[in-house]
């Protein structure tokens, strides 16, 4: 995770590049340690399965889970608010009217949540989930652990239905999604018999920790890799939506 760091703090950095300044401050929430706390529901998903399997952690894996993703919720909230603070103070400098100042607030701290709630909680939490799903799946698949398959498939249904409430919309889409994925590699992996015998050679143990540790180690492995472009990409949406539309209201609101 640390050699995604740096490729983190520039796209977040971009999100102001409409609201340029003269002087560098350090940001305490995208420039220091405190920045990881946007990864911590990715680590949850990452070891999930890990906490299930985990005579200590059984009973609380679910629950670990979903503070992992409260904790991230506090951590953009916390960051939305400081953009929407910032936003008013420079708007007060310019000496813009109380209402510009309102206004510069508004959309400064919703655009931080909106790039955070896209490149911190949304996306990159479904990328690890998919990927351990797929590899767990697979690896099952492979084994021919029929069992085991189905109760994967069964999860991904009770996850979607269970996924109630507008705000979990993009939880339904995704559901959605990653079912797909799932289905798709069911098609393409078919049952070994000679890997099977193989992994069974090494006792029921390492065959349970083996289906434990590769979707982890997978699901954690990409986290570096997909930071950046993630960032990347939401940062051009938010150019090409949100923030002209921000610049408009400014305007139209009489900023300059």
């Amino acid at each position: 995770m640390p050699a995604g760091r740096s490729s983190h703090h520039q796209p977040h950095q971009g999100s102001h590049q409409h609201q340029p300044s003269t002087v560098q401050s350090k940001d305490i929430f995208r420039d220091t340690p405190l920045r990881y706390m946007g990864y911590l529901n990715e680590l949850g998903e990452s070891l999930k399965d890990w906490l299930k399997a985990s005579s200590f952690f059984a009973n609380q894996a679910d629950g670990i889970v979903k503070h992992s993703y409260t904790a991230v919720g506090g951590y953009v909230a916390l960051d939305a608010f400081d953009k929407a603070a910032k936003g008013y103070r420079k708007s007060q400098k310019a000496g813009e009217s109380q209402g510009l100042q309102v206004l510069s607030a508004t959309t400064s701290g919703l655009d931080a949540a909106l790039f955070q709630y896209g490149a911190s909680y949304s996306i990159p939490a479904f990328l690890v989930a998919a990927t351990r799903d797929s590899l767990k799946l697979g690896l099952n698949r492979l084994l021919g652990k029929q069992k085991a398959v189905k109760e994967i498939l069964e999860h991904e249904i009770r996850h979607e239905i269970e996924a109630k409430g507008w705000y979990r919309f993009d939880q339904r889409l995704l559901g959605k999604l990653k079912k797909g994925i799932d289905q798709t590699l069911l098609q393409k992996i078919k049952p070994s018999q000679k890997v099977a015998e193989m992994v069974q050679k090494w006792g029921p143990k390492a065959e349970k920790n083996l289906c434990i540790a590769l979707p982890l180690i997978g699901s954690m492995a990409i986290i570096p890799f997909i930071v950046h472009p993630i960032d990347k990409g939401v940062n051009f949406v938010l150019d090409h939506s949100y923030r002209p539309l921000a610049k408009m209201l400014k305007h139209w609101a009489g900023g300059h």
